[in-house]
């Protein structure tokens, strides 16, 4: 329970920056007068409608149906709590005694959810209105049993669910181990499901174990959905189990996912029905088959995709599907449409990781040449990790990559043609003209020459910084591959990893600089000067190699050595590890690759 003193601190603060927004004060499941307002409390205000009155401690004169957690903490539930009135609930956290979202990864500090009994979180239903449940950086844990309830393992839904940069796990049902979602309700009405930028682990249940829809009405984008399990083979993880009546009404974007990974999931994964639009995923390393197609009204599409080593099949076509299979690199799910058919990968190892599993640390060009994806890996500091394609040393110009510029563009002339999304998983817009896009949910991208690197440095240290960071999506070039790409060292040395060129700018040079293939960079003074060294360090990239007349990416540099203060204690390291001069400046520009090859 979080202590009164915290509760009245959050309240007051909260109230500043949130108006009349209700704040929970208690982590605990309680329903009682006793001036705590309780998450149950604050919902069951809203669902009542008390107004001014307030509902044993929530709410009051002029309070809004946004439902305020604080973030980083665990609210429990004994059973689930009914959701009968349109409401937001969501995560603040604080920053030097102010309540915001504001300065943090969304989805990193995130308040959590959980349930201690057998049932599901929320059911979010009334029969007579349509309404709308807002959830936003929440964590929703499950039971954690073999089954939480009959439909929904976290949420049973019958109204329009959205979810943003949320985490959905241990969810466990009959039908829908995540979601279930009704369907048609009441007077023609019709439940939804949106999801942004959202994690979706380890939840399973007999049929749906991610969503059970009743007809394909949800949006999911930009998120990862990654080690679930269905165990009914005739089901699906993501299961549409029916249609609507009216077939000319269907449009092919009724329900959409794009721009999302989905990897290690059990059981098949989608049934793609009329109504369903597939676009810009990277689907791989599931353990069963991917997509069951069975569409046979025309109405659905599948485009622009990566979807490789699922199951023994890729695909399972039924006999009168007549889905759109636009431009995907597959390894089996057939040719796709004549004009813009799919790309068939024949490699055998995919992933760039030592057992060429779909997990893991990225092996650079000297462990591994012929990989096209890196694994799945989760970037310091963020929310949701990514598979990152990678542009081959073999690939002698851009259009040699499977991935790289191989998406669709918009075409206004056809409008049959399924354009990439707009943007990517990690919400990188993709060209306004969108005359190149890539495959998969990973738009590439490639750094510009405008970032500030370096080091402070007391007398005696060596700097050690890393320019991963400002490399985009690209790898350094092995040493062997210099000679052959830019000639020979201009001062007749050896070439370094990256073809690494220092260029002085400011000043004369006062140390030596190595790097490696991680681009982990080592300085070492050359004496114990007072000053600063500045310089560029140039490198060749995966990616910039193809820009024939500016291979090298330019990282402006300096590095600041002072003597050692030896009236302090000596046991006290007052520099060392600081970024100099006002500190990193991260000023990576990220642009299509595409827009960086035509300078």
């Amino acid at each position: 329970m979080l202590k009164r003193g915290i509760g009245v601190a959050l309240l007051c603060i909260a109230g500043q920056a949130y108006g009349a927004d209700i704040v929970v004060t208690t982590t605990e499941d309680i329903e009682k007068d006793d001036k705590e307002c309780s998450l149950r409390e604050a919902i069951e205000y809203i669902n009542r409608e008390a107004g001014k009155e307030g509902y044993l401690g929530c709410g009051g004169e002029n309070s809004t149906t946004t439902i305020l957690l604080k973030a980083n903490n665990t609210y429990v539930l004994n059973k689930h709590i009914p959701v009968k009135k349109s409401l937001t609930i969501r995560s603040v956290a604080e920053n030097d005694g102010n309540w915001s979202s504001t300065e943090q990864v969304r989805g990193r500090e995130n308040a959590r959810i959980q349930m201690k009994g057998t049932d599901n979180l929320f059911r979010i239903a009334n029969n007579e209105n349509w309404i709308t449940a807002t959830l936003k950086e929440l964590d929703l844990e499950g039971c954690g049993a073999a089954s939480c309830a009959e439909e929904g393992g976290l949420i049973y839904n019958q109204g329009r669910l959205s979810l943003e940069h949320s985490r959905l796990f241990k969810g466990a049902a009959i039908k829908g181990g995540a979601i279930y979602s009704a369907g048609q309700f009441g007077d023609n009405l019709m439940s939804s499901v949106i999801i942004k930028n959202s994690l979706i682990e380890n939840n399973k249940a007999q049929q749906g174990g991610i969503l059970y829809t009743k007809l394909p009405f949800f949006f999911i984008t930009q998120s990862v959905l990654r080690d679930n399990q269905t165990s009914n083979l005739s089901s699906a993880n993501i299961y549409t189990a029916g249609q609507v009546a009216d077939l000319e009404t269907i449009e092919r974007k009724n329900a959409e996912m794009s721009s999302s990974t989905l990897l290690k999931n059990s059981g098949v994964l989608i049934n793609v029905v009329d109504g369903m639009g597939l676009n810009n995923l990277t689907i791989v390393d599931n353990a069963d088959t991917a997509l069951r197609l069975e569409a046979p009204h025309a109405k659905a599409y599948v485009a622009n995709s990566i979807i490789l080593k699922n199951g023994v099949q890729d695909c399972q076509i039924t006999a009168t599907d007549k889905t759109t299979v636009q431009n995907n690199l597959v390894g089996s799910c057939g040719t796709g449409e004549a004009r813009y058919p799919n790309q068939i990968w024949t490699g055998t190892h995919l992933f760039a990781e030592k057992m060429n599993q779909s997990e893991g640390v990225c092996q650079n060009f000297r462990e591994n040449t012929t990989a096209i994806l890196c694994p799945y890996s989760i970037p310091k500091d963020q929310f949701l990790g990514y598979i990152r394609p990678r542009i081959l040393l073999s690939h002698a110009v851009v259009e040699d990559s499977p991935i790289v510029n191989k998406g669709l563009p918009s075409n206004k002339i056809d409008s049959e043609v399924i354009g990439c999304a707009e943007a990517d998983q990690r919400t990188n817009n993709r060209l306004m003209d969108n005359q190149f896009c890539d495959r998969g949910a990973i738009e590439v991208i490639v750094p510009t020459s405008m970032s500030l690197v370096g080091q402070d440095l007391l007398k005696g240290e060596v700097a050690k910084f890393s320019i991963q960071p400002y490399l985009g999506d690209s790898d350094l070039l092995p040493k062997e591959q210099c000679s052959i790409l830019v000639g020979p060292h201009a001062s007749g040395q050896s070439w370094q990893d990256g073809c690494l060129r220092i260029v002085q700018t400011k000043t004369e040079s006062k140390g030596k600089t190595t790097i490696d293939l991680e681009g982990n960079v080592t300085y070492t003074p050359d004496s114990g000067w007072h000053g600063a060294d500045i310089f560029e360090i140039q490198v060749v990239t995966s990616s910039t190699r193809f820009n024939k007349s500016k291979p090298y990416l330019v990282l402006s540099t300096q590095i600041v050595q002072e003597p050692k203060n030896e009236i302090q204690d000596k046991s006290v390291k007052t520099s060392g590890g600081a970024w100099g001069f006002g500190g990193l400046i991260a000023l990576l520009g990220l642009i299509g690759l595409q827009r960086s090859l035509k300078d």
